[in-house]
């Protein structure tokens, strides 16, 4: 089924996200195996874990975020493969996200499965001593960006939340550029892609023709590229030099950590840079409006719910991408001469 420039393979996972339902857990190919976790709250609603089998080792990929009904969910997939949760023998993530990583110390505690993730994932926004100055500090980066004062503590990490960051576990193996993870008679080959993520990675099997991309690329929707606590300077720049590092594999199956599988991994990287660039321009001509701070440029761009429907984390991620954009004009000697986003701050 063609869907613009991709090619959609996991037609059942379209049909349940279309149907805001969970999709099925289904073969990918032979020892490999898709599983949805719910993500309870959140509008992605799960994500999609991968389960790299033989018999001998389990890997899961990208277990999910740590709730029991989730929980319950990954197990039941793994008994109908004859797969008891004490025989998971290695645990990756994409990246550091709650619904990536989240699940994973929990399983580990039940099997003793290592736990992997990308070298330079870096655990920044979650250093702080205490979660509640820590919270302070972000509502105070909130109002520097323009957000009115009844919002701005709407926009800043609680400290519950930055508690919840801190609780995700640490990696016992760290996985670089090139690098190869051998599991279950294939052999994915690792590929930094930062931007989501500073250390974000995805996985090739160059043999099967699969890569399993996180969030890096999605079939449909663009995934957030934010300007974060500590985190990567210039995100959005990365991010791009990331999307052009796979442009030319079109013939890969994408197994995608949300919505569903689908063909031309390279056209989608190519589509997804466009609208990098798209959405860029609109920032530039918000700015060369008269916009001064984060908020202002943020309220004045095209979002596809509507900028009223945005709450919360919502509310907090539009703001981060749209400073994400203006500090990627910066660094491209367009200086926006936004406060807190010149270049060198």
């Amino acid at each position: 089924m063609r869907n613009s420039s991709v090619t959609i393979t996991g037609t059942a996972q379209r049909e349940a996200w279309q149907r805001r339902i969970l999709p099925p857990a289904e073969e990918v190919s032979a020892g490999i195996d898709s599983v949805p976790v719910v993500f309870p709250g959140n509008p992605m609603r799960y994500t999609l874990s991968y389960v790299l089998h033989d018999g001998d080792e389990c890997v899961v990929v990208d277990p999910g975020f740590d709730s029991d009904e989730g929980h319950r969910q990954l197990l039941s997939a793994l008994a109908h493969l004859d797969i008891g949760p004490n025989e998971i023998t290695g645990i990756v993530a994409t990246h550091f996200h709650s619904d990536h990583l989240g699940m994973a110390a929990r399983l580990a505690r039940d099997s003793g499965a290592w736990i992997a993730l990308g070298k330079n994932e870096r655990r920044n926004i979650s250093v702080f001593e205490d979660a509640h100055e820590e919270s302070a500090l972000d509502r105070a980066r909130m109002l520097a960006w323009g957000v009115p004062e009844a919002r701005a503590a709407e926009a800043a990490m609680s400290p519950q939340g930055l508690l919840d960051l801190r609780r995700l576990p640490d990696p016992d193996r760290r996985l670089g550029d090139a690098d190869i993870l051998s599991v279950a008679g294939r052999n994915w080959r690792v590929m930094e892609t930062p931007g989501h993520t500073p250390g974000h990675i995805c996985l090739w099997d160059h043999d099967g023709e699969l890569v399993l991309t996180g969030d890096h690329i999605l079939p449909r929707i663009s995934p957030n590229v934010s300007l974060e606590i500590r985190g990567d300077t210039d995100p959005l720049r990365n991010n791009i030099e990331s999307l052009r590092r796979i442009s030319g594999n079109d013939r890969y199956e994408a197994c995608p950590a949300h919505e569903y599988r689908f063909q031309g991994v390279g056209g989608r990287a190519r589509q997804l840079e466009v609208h990098i660039e798209e959405r860029s321009r609109e920032v530039l001509d918000v700015l060369s409006a008269g916009a001064s701070t984060v908020h202002e440029v943020a309220r004045q761009l095209t979002w596809s719910r509507g900028w009223e429907s945005l709450g919360g984390l919502q509310f907090r991620l539009a703001l981060s991408e749209t400073a994400a954009h203006i500090r990627y004009l910066a660094t491209s000697d367009i200086h926006a001469g936004v406060p807190g986003l010149t270049p060198g701050r």
